[in-house]
């Protein structure tokens, strides 16, 4: 089993009765979602398992598979989640990818301008206070996730998270890389580490990359 996909359990909340959805995207193939219900299965980690095959089958057809970072409704039943679905907040992200065109994966200069910008960004917010992210290279750019204390799910937080990502898109932003200001949804899927990021056309100084937890 390929390790570094269980890391995705450093960031997605389980419960006992915890929903876990997979999304599976990939060209000229139709979208999969999967649900893993923790009712279903004899332990957390035997859904654990489950889920961690089904995306590593996925990814090995070709799919990019993500999954939903925040906390599902139980009530949730065979369809995609939306934000209305969503029980609380316990993940901020902060996205950091290359400025300008994104259609084809990014250049090692990319992926190290957007680590090291990730490096400023974590250095400012730790001298006020914010604790350590986790830190994920995504295939194409950088992640920034910082745990939430379970927020609430409603227009105040929204609209908090909205201005935390403006300001630090703001402050930060530059000619090589930014800051994705659009995703505060609460439904906001996120890639799984451990799986190959595959955009647009490969090329040698462009390969895909799997996404990987930076520790």
């Amino acid at each position: 089993m390929n390790s570094e996909i269980k890391k995705i359990w450093n960031l997605i909340e389980l419960q006992q009765n915890s929903i876990v959805e997979l999304r599976a995207f990939a060209d000229k193939k139709s979208p999969v979602v999967k649900h893993f219900y923790c009712t279903d299965f004899q332990s957390l980690d035997e859904l654990r398992v489950a889920f961690e095959q089904a995306a590593l089958k996925l990814n090995n057809d070709g799919f990019n598979i993500y999954t939903v970072m925040n906390p599902i409704k139980t009530d949730l039943q065979g369809r995609s989640a939306k934000d209305r679905d969503i029980a609380c907040r316990t993940l901020l992200l902060i996205d950091i990818d290359r400025a300008g065109a994104t259609k084809n994966p990014a250049t090692d200069d990319d992926i190290k301008a957007a680590k090291s910008l990730a490096k400023e960004i974590v250095k400012y917010l730790g001298d006020k206070g914010w604790p350590k992210p986790i830190q994920v290279m995504s295939g194409n750019g950088w992640h920034l996730y910082y745990k939430l204390d379970r927020l609430s799910n409603d227009n105040d937080t929204t609209e908090l998270i909205k201005r935390v990502l403006k300001q630090l898109a703001k402050r930060f932003n530059n000619s090589e890389v930014n800051i994705d200001t659009v995703v505060y949804n609460a439904s906001r899927i996120t890639k799984v580490p451990g799986t190959i990021m595959r955009k647009g056309q490969e090329a040698p100084d462009r390969p895909f990359r799997k996404a990987v937890v930076y520790e």
